[in-house]
């Protein structure tokens, strides 16, 4: 409905034109308001820091314009505006915030404006050199302010997500320790006696076994029972323990 009444306006607007022309009026005795390019400009944004703090984000962001139209001209009256975003905050891309102008109450013009939105938060970061396998403590990353784009779940802003976890290759000082480089520490190592938990039916048995290969917590290893001597995979619960999850 909103789109039809700004076409009709536009097309009163056509007709409103052809008229003046014919009686020998100018565009600025038809249309006498003009709205500044820059004022446009100014309630777009604050719009979008509307939407970004309706959305609890408390992130710091820049806006960078990449096009507001030229300054417009309305008839005499009471100016509003409308503004919208259809396509939601874009953190890739163009942000594009749509403006309705309505003019004592009816629409006049919809006009589009279009952002470039740059987001930044305190990531980890390497303090030093990390070699992988080697477990992480505080004193091997630090958070520094980044622009995160808008793939920010990769990186990492909390220590908890990363003290105790090795990385899975070399990383310079200064380079971001994002989420997919992190591992579980090998705690098992290939040889180690282990206990084997059995789970069926709400009854669980444990038995000795032998770890056949190294394992991170989580992950399936293959074991072998000490009194059957068979070759199962269980998945590693701790240094001590592995859960059997299928038998060969």
């Amino acid at each position: 409905m909103r789109r039809l009444c700004v076409l009709f306006a536009g097309l009163c607007l056509l007709i409103a034109a052809a008229t003046a022309n014919a009686y020998g009026k100018t565009r600025e005795d038809i249309y006498p308001q003009e709205i500044a390019s820059e004022t446009i400009r100014r309630k777009a944004e604050a719009f979008i820091d509307e939407a970004m703090r309706a959305a609890g984000d408390t992130r710091r962001y820049t806006v960078e314009l990449v096009h507001v139209p030229r300054a417009i001209r309305t008839p005499e009256g009471e100016i509003d505006f409308i503004p919208s975003l259809p396509y939601g905050l874009r953190l890739w891309g163009n942000t594009a915030v749509y403006m309705d102008v309505l003019v004592n109450g009816a629409p006049f013009r919809r006009i589009k404006c279009q952002f470039k939105l740059h987001v930044f938060d305190k990531v980890a970061v390497a303090a030093r050199p990390l070699t992988p396998n080697q477990p992480l403590t505080s004193a091997d990353f630090r958070f520094e302010e980044q622009e995160i784009g808008a793939r920010g779940q990769r990186f990492l802003t909390d220590a908890r997500d990363i003290e105790g976890r090795v990385v899975s290759r070399p990383l310079s000082i200064g380079m971001p320790i994002l989420r997919s480089m992190l591992k579980f520490p090998v705690i098992v190592e290939a040889g180690a006696s282990v206990t084997l938990i059995s789970r069926l039916n709400g009854i669980e048995v444990k038995t000795a076994g032998v770890a056949l290969e190294p394992g991170r917590e989580g992950a399936i290893i293959r074991v072998r029972n000490e009194n059957s001597r068979k070759v199962l995979r269980g998945r590693v619960l701790d240094a001590f323990t592995v859960e059997i999850v299928q038998k060969r």
